[in-house]
């Protein structure tokens, strides 16, 4: 059986779009990690060595981090600012007490009186998210279903 190249694309995209970071939850996006061998942070120290080590140096001692630690902090940063925002903002909820980022952040409006507003944003953003994801899915397997209708597949004679 032959298979039609453009729907194998289309299914891989698809799965690529099902499978990817963003449909992660944010503690099983902190495992993913680059495929990247040359990372941002020893780009960032070889082309401007006086930044890196300055925010480095600021890391230690804000942080009582070992230079070690702090490079490697500084390092995830610049790989992937958002993904270290979101795990940094998970791990200091947790340490509230809180399961999960959203949780802690809805938590802590309400102690400030703000609960209903925050849950509504969070409410309307995911909402909004899923359509936009939906979208996208069903935009390709309209063009793949598009493609076999007016591509069909004639075995050879």
């Amino acid at each position: 059986m032959k298979q039609n190249p453009f729907l194998v694309a289309v299914v891989v995209v698809a799965c690529h779009l099902i499978g990817s970071q963003a449909f992660l939850s944010t503690s099983t996006r902190s495992s993913v990690h680059s495929n990247s061998r040359l990372g941002i942070g020893p780009l960032q120290k070889a082309t401007n060595r006086r930044e890196y080590n300055k925010v480095v140096d600021g890391l230690m001692f804000t942080k009582g981090l070992t230079r070690e630690e702090a490079e490697k902090d500084y390092d995830a940063y610049l790989q992937n600012p958002n993904d270290y925002a979101l795990n940094k903002g998970e791990a200091y909820y947790k340490s509230l007490g809180y399961k999960t980022l959203m949780d802690g952040v809805i938590g802590e409006a309400e102690k400030e009186g703000r609960g209903d507003e925050v849950r509504a944003r969070v409410e309307k953003f995911n909402k909004e998210s899923n359509l936009k994801g939906l979208a996208t899915i069903g935009t390709f397997i309209a063009l793949g279903f598009y493609f076999k209708i007016t591509h069909p597949y004639v075995p050879p004679l």
